[in-house]
């Protein structure tokens, strides 16, 4: 029995996987012969391009060394005496800065029979031909040996490559006269590099030596296409055609012909850098000298092309598979939704099943949840009631702790006023009235002042209703040091209060004069046995994300690194037993998270104990004033 795969026999598989590879194949290789010889064509034209640019280019300075050396100022000055040629230079630097700004070039110079430049077109320039001996240059050398001169070479003064041409300079007006001296001129090559260059592409003249002089790719440029030998290296060396580089070989291989004029070759990649690409090589002889044009040519288009044919033979293939597959598999789909649909009425009863079970769990399990919630926001009810109690509680303790300071502050006044109405009442019966009114006064005084302070703890003992408003920071201060103030006079401690006038937080004015009265309190019992006692609070200005940062810092020995990470937490304390329990920073805490703030405590470099509340800045005619 023969093997089936999706009821096609394995035979008419091969059979099509056979043909599937032939087409593929067949497909690939005609797009890869018609791309090449589209790409060649490309590069013939740029080919053409290139020697026509060339030629144009490098032609119209190849007449110019010729015209100088048949000015008569020129003759004059190369034949003139040592103390004739002062008067001669400067006329024939004139000429040829003239010629050189006219043509265009790089440098038009004069030089003598022992190879000086004696007159340059750069004459007045900080970097100047005049003076420099180019005797073993090989344009020179030619041009008094045969007439002319060419050569292409990196600049010993500049340092800049160019293309010189060189004519000889002969006494008289004819040709056969006595040779007296050179005239060159340097062309740069910039503008056709700037030309040429082609994304994808890349443009090269190779000299007679194989080295590349001019390229669209300046990383190759004085590289050589072969391998240099030794006398090569050593003539290259003698001229200093490239100043002095050891002419390295290109790093490419050759990868096959394509025809008489195109070459396969892999070269750096001129899109990513350290990598190598395929390039088609097509190359011509150069319009003047020795010289050859070459133009390498991205085959990525090619390979795309490849794929394309590739993907279509595929794409084809595929559909006419699916096609095949498709009918076979209706026919069975039709088999199959017949037994499908009975599944499917059985399915769906016990469906119909499954969701009354699962409805009914779901009811009762939403019953569960609605009195979760109802329960869970009874609980955060009463969690907000207790928090308001224990905050209530730690102002109460806050006050007993003060009891002792506060007794001190009204025995003062109250036994002033005994003295003073002991003393009105007989300056009254003395018919003193005057002395008897001044003392009143100052009794009314001493009420006002008592009155101030009482109020302060009530307004501080009263439980507040929580709204978030604009308060200002230096009210809430005043408030409590005018608490402590006995206790600050007692310790001698100094307060260094630094708040920029008219800072308002969002907060609530009695929460956060309790939040200052806690960490001022704490501050207090810190100094109180310190050598050095003083505690410091400032705020800052807001920032652009609208924060007001608010510090006090204290004198004291700080807070050990094993309570500091816990120093928030409920019953966590510094204090010795009995005398805190540690719960006044955790209600501080609640109450500055309750604001939107942030509270952060650390130790100061310099000892002591740093801790910084992060307030939501308000407006300041927003705040509110008094209570």
């Amino acid at each position: 029995m023969q093997k089936r795969f999706k009821g096609i026999a394995w035979w008419g598989w091969a059979a099509a996987a056979g043909l599937y590879v032939v087409a593929a194949a067949v497909a690939v290789e005609f797009a890869w012969d018609r791309a090449i010889d589209a790409l060649a064509d490309v590069g013939a034209h740029r080919l053409d391009l290139y020697s026509a640019s060339l030629k144009s280019e490098l032609g119209r300075f190849e007449m110019v060394p010729a015209l100088v050396a048949r000015q008569d100022s020129v003759r004059a000055l190369l034949s003139a005496s040592p103390e004739q040629a002062p008067g001669l230079t400067h006329a024939v630097n004139a000429y040829l800065e003239a010629v050189n700004r006219d043509v265009g070039s790089g440098a038009v110079d004069v030089i003598n029979v022992q190879g000086s430049v004696i007159a340059a077109s750069n004459w007045n320039q900080p970097v100047s031909f005049v003076g420099t001996n180019v005797s073993y240059r090989p344009y020179f050398q030619d041009a008094l040996a045969k007439g002319t001169g060419r050569f292409f070479g990196i600049g010993t003064n500049t340092g800049i490559p160019g293309l010189y041409f060189a004519s000889a300079v002969h006494e008289g007006d004819t040709a056969d006269g006595q040779v007296i001296g050179a005239a060159a001129v340097k062309v740069s090559v910039d503008a056709l590099e700037s030309a040429w260059r082609v994304p994808g592409e890349a443009a090269i003249v190779v000299d007679g030596n194989g080295v590349i002089v001019i390229s669209t790719e300046p990383e190759w440029k004085f590289t050589a296409m072969r391998a240099m030998t030794a006398k090569q290296q050593s003539d290259i060396q003698a001229s200093r055609q490239y100043a002095g580089r050891i002419v390295e070989a290109l790093h490419y291989r050759r990868k096959g012909e394509w025809s008489d004029a195109a070459w396969f070759g892999t070269f750096p990649d001129l899109r990513r850098a350290g990598r190598t690409a395929r390039y088609l090589v097509m190359a011509r002889p150069a319009p003047q000298g020795q010289d050859t044009i070459m133009v390498l040519l991205d085959t990525v288009g090619a390979r795309r092309q490849q794929r394309i044919a590739f993907a279509f033979v595929t794409g084809g293939f595929l559909i006419a598979a699916l096609y095949a597959l498709y009918a076979l598999q209706r026919r069975r789909t039709i088999v199959e939704k017949l037994n499908a649909q009975q599944a499917l009425r059985r399915a769906n009863d016990q469906l119909e099943t499954t969701v009354a079970q699962r409805t009914a769990a779901l009811t009762q399990a939403n019953e569960r949840m609605q009195r979760e919630i109802a329960e869970r926001e009874r609980t955060e009810q009463r969690l907000r009631a207790t928090q308001q109690e224990v905050v209530h509680a730690g102002k109460l303790a806050v006050i007993g702790q003060l009891a002792a300071g506060l007794t001190h502050e009204l025995n003062q006044p109250l036994v002033a006023i005994r003295t003073l109405c002991d003393n009105a009442r007989r300056f009254f019966e003395r018919n003193q009235s005057a002395q008897a009114i001044a003392n009143l006064e100052r009794v009314g005084r001493l009420v006002d002042s008592m009155a101030v302070l009482t109020g302060e703890l009530k307004a501080f003992a009263r439980k507040p209703e929580v709204e978030r408003v604009a308060v200002s920071l230096g009210e809430a201060i005043s408030h409590a040091r005018l608490i402590y103030e006995a206790r600050i006079r007692d310790k001698a401690v100094r307060l260094d209060v630094r708040i920029p006038p008219a800072t308002t937080v969002y907060a609530e004015s009695s929460q956060l004069q309790q939040v200052i009265v806690n960490l001022l309190g704490n501050a207090l019992d810190a100094v109180c046995d310190a050598s050095t006692r003083v505690i410091t609070m400032e705020a800052s200005e807001p920032d652009p994300q609208g924060r007001v940062r608010f510090t006090m810092t204290d004198s004291g020995p700080g807070i050990a690194p094993e309570v500091l990470a816990h120093l928030f937490e409920p019953f966590v304390t510094t204090k010795p037993r009995g005398q805190g329990l540690g719960l006044g920073l955790a209600i501080t805490s609640r109450i500055v998270e309750g604001f939107g703030a942030k509270i952060t405590a650390a130790n100061c470099d310099g000892g002591g104990a740093r801790f910084e509340i992060e307030f939501m800045a308000a407006e300041p005619q927003r705040a509110e004033h008094g209570r």
